[in-house]
């Protein structure tokens, strides 16, 4: 067996870490990191994926982890399959990339081809960057915390230890104990939400509490009847607290009402979280319910969890609640999240219309009466399916002969355990048995589609338990592909991606002729996903909340729209399915700030935010320009390693490279693309290098500047303490300067700042 050399025994890690002279403007990009270098290399950051590696069982794995180098240095390295050797020069950029990725943002190698964009215009190239930049936010939003509290530990019993105590922090607290609300108490509230006003807080938690009644006796799947002659139900995408959107849809349809000439109500998960208006949207749907349980149902979304609530880019808890509830927000929050639990997660209407709020899981098989086993009334186990689907420390078997790129064999049969996601790759770690490598191999997101790996299970009951677990996450996470080669984990984080084959077994197994589904912002509120030439129509996305978020991914805002389901002689009801004609809202979270303004002078910056027209690209480099700017501490450290002659000058491929490492690690992610519009020169000219100092001086700001002028000062002020001559000088600069190479790095100068 080869032995894998650590980083030290690497000839070019001989080299002392490239330095630059400290001036004012590193000491400025230096002074914004929120760690100090020994987090960076071990890769605790606030972005998705971050892992840092520590555990109570350290000195027992110090020889190991000596051998393997730090986890926070592995790249894109690893063996997928038996692979011819990468070139020498390869494996030397590798190792670079590799040492200087942070956890969780690994560098990838995969470069995105010029020609995939071809034929494509400039506003098209941004309207994709937005997407990418919407999926990556909301990566990023799963894992930031999730993978600090489940990944910090190399033991797996303290990971099971965390995860249990999780399961504890999110138990069911059962539904509190309130008196009913009375008639009077429910129209006066419906009547203030109407009009955007939050009713008195003990009526709010009245109507919570209702709600959680009402739901707690509904099973996973309910059953909803054919509409009846002249009766029509609408199904509601996601609202995300887009109050403006569901006021249309309730003039537009009217408000609900059983029976002949009525109209119910499927509202199909997301509520809340993004936008403002989540309480008012999420109270006023409660209502509908409490009013009309028979014509209003609610399928639960992704959003409808804690973990989502609490993430600050969502704002629902500390933001829309806060604003909304005042002192009582938690407590209200409080029972916001019981009623999320008790929410169903699937509605099917007629025997033929199946509506769930993301989509499917890849695993075969799947039937309603196996949703009807998931015990929903928890949070979603996003951490039991951590690793594409899978938990950390999940035991799996070699499907076949495996090598690492150090040339080490990993035999067919060889024992081992999954140890962490690899980035957006779709690519996972494996932990063999007596091998101190880790070999990256392809997940395929189930147990039955995996090639490189047997998953092992102790029990028919651990498997089955698994599989409601992915299950549970891929009818809320999951999203449709017309492609079978795009088939595989979510690069979400959760759920799969799920073709027309997987659809049409899910329609066959249970008898049914439609999949509706939410999740999925569309540009005209509606698409159809999977057709089939036997079956026709067999899955449709709809999205109710128009300008989401914000207006971003189209010039003007994307439109939303509803599904009308309605019963005709001699015709299926998934044949009567109509969209609704499309609508944009104006997007309403200036009204906080007018709520005490004139109606004329709100109608007026209403219209003015109505008519406002920025473009893609305005609002895609206005976001790239934020991440740069958060992410310069990692990227000076990524480039300053690479400087070896500290000329702050690099080949200008070491920048999408070190775009991909630290800024935003999607694979398909266009930074070539970006490359000449980020650095300023023309996409025709062959440019070979760029001034990476000069890159990074342009995101400074007055205040960063202020400050790396009172660190540069205050350092100065410290090594000349005490210093009356020429050799008190030499001396003190020497008790800095710790490799007498005449110039002073971040990391020599950290213990002074």
């Amino acid at each position: 067996m080869a032995e894998r050399k650590s980083p030290a025994g690497r000839p070019d890690a001989k080299k002392k870490s490239p330095k630059l002279p400290i001036t004012p403007v590193k000491a400025a990009i230096a002074s914004q990191s929120t760690g100090d270098t020994n987090t960076e290399s071990s890769g605790h950051t606030s972005s998705k994926g971050a892992d840092s590696r520590q555990s109570s069982g350290e000195s027992s794995r110090q020889s190991s982890r000596s051998s393997r180098g730090s986890r926070g240095s592995r790249g894109s390295r690893g063996s997928r399959t038996a692979s011819p050797q990468p070139s020498p020069k390869l494996r030397d950029d590798q190792d670079h990339s590799e040492r200087l990725a942070p956890r969780g943002r690994r560098v990838s190698l995969k470069v995105l081809p010029s020609e995939g964009l071809e034929g494509l215009s400039e506003e098209e190239v941004f309207l994709m960057i937005l997407d990418l930049l919407e999926r990556n936010d909301e990566f990023n939003s799963l894992y930031g915390d999730e993978e600090s509290t489940y990944s910090e530990s190399d033991d797996e019993q303290e990971v099971e230890m965390a995860e249990s105590e999780s399961d504890e922090d999110y138990s069911d607290e059962g539904v509190p104990d309130h008196r009913p609300l009375s008639d009077w108490e429910l129209e006066a509230a419906w009547n203030e939400l109407r009009n955007r006003k939050v009713p008195p807080n003990e009526v709010c938690k009245l109507i919570i509490s209702s709600a959680i009644r009402l739901h707690e006796k509904e099973h996973n799947v309910v059953f909803v009847p054919k509409p009846e002659a002249g009766e029509r139900i609408i199904v509601v995408g996601d609202l995300h607290g887009h109050f403006s959107d569901l006021m249309h849809i309730l003039t537009e349809h009217g408000e609900p009402q059983a029976g002949a000439g009525g109209v119910k109500y499927i509202f199909n998960g997301d509520f809340v979280d993004r936008g403002a208006w989540g309480p008012e949207v999420l109270l006023a749907i409660y209502c509908l319910k409490i009013r009309c349980p028979n014509a209003v149902f609610l399928n639960r979304g992704n959003h409808e969890d804690q973990a989502q609530n609490l993430k600050p880019d969502n704002g629902f808890v500390h933001g829309h609640c806060t604003r909304a509830f005042g002192a009582e927000a938690l407590r209200i929050y409080t029972l916001c999240k019981i009623s999320f639990k008790q929410l169903p997660l699937c509605h099917v209407i007629g025997n033929e219309v199946a509506v769930i709020h993301g989509g499917l899981p890849l695993d075969p098989g799947i039937k309603l009466s196996l949703i009807q086993a998931i015990d929903r009334r928890h949070h979603v186990p996003l951490h039991h399916c951590c690793i594409w689907g899978y938990p950390r420390f999940q035991k799996v078997v070699a499907s076949r002969d495996l090598v690492t790129d150090e040339g080490e064999q990993v035999w067919k049969g060889t024992p081992g355990k999954l140890t962490e996601r690899v980035g957006k790759s779709q690519m996972a770690a494996v932990r063999f048995q007596s091998h101190d490598d880790e070999v990256y191999v392809r997940i395929s997101g189930a147990p039955e589609l995996e090639k490189d790996l047997e998953i092992v299970y102790s029990s028919k009951q651990e498997r089955k338990k698994h599989l409601l677990n992915r299950l549970f996450v891929a009818l809320l996470w999951s999203d449709p592909v017309a492609s079978k080669d795009s088939v595989g984990p979510n690069k979400r984080g959760a759920g799969s991606y799920f073709d027309a084959r997987t659809t049409q077994e899910f329609l066959r197994l249970n008898k049914l002729s439609l999949l509706l589904r939410s999740h999925e912002k569309r540009s005209k509120g509606f698409l159809e996903e999977h057709q089939s030439s036997r079956m026709g129509l067999m899955a449709a996305t709809v999205f109710s909340a128009s300008n989401y978020p914000t207006g971003a991914g189209e010039p003007s805002g994307n439109k939303a729209a509803v599904v009308v389901l309605r019963q005709e002689d001699g015709k299926t009801l998934a044949s009567t399915m109509v969209s609704s004609t499309p609508w944009r809202e104006v997007y309403d979270d200036i009204a906080y700030s007018l709520q005490a303004v004139s109606p004329e002078m709100k109608a007026k910056f209403q219209q003015a935010e109505a008519t406002q027209q920025v473009g893609p690209r305005a609002r895609a480099m206005a976001k790239l320009r934020e991440l740069i700017y958060c992410a310069r501490p990692k990227l000076m450290t990524f480039w300053q390693r690479l400087d070896d002659a500290g000329q702050g000058v690099l080949p200008v491929a070491e920048w999408p490279r070190a775009m991909r490492a630290c800024v935003v690690s999607d694979d398909e992610f266009p930074w070539d693309w970006l490359m000449p519009i980020m650095l300023g020169f023309d996409a025709s000219e062959e440019i070979q290098t760029f001034h990476y100092v000069a890159f990074l001086i342009q995101y400074e700001n007055a205040l960063s500047r202020k400050l790396a002028d009172q660190l540069h000062s205050s350092a100065v002020m410290l090594m000349a303490d005490n210093v009356s001559s020429k050799e008190e000088a030499e001396a003190a600069w020497n008790l800095i300067d710790r490799n007498r190479d005449g110039k002073l790095s971040y990391q020599e100068l950290r213990p002074l700042l």
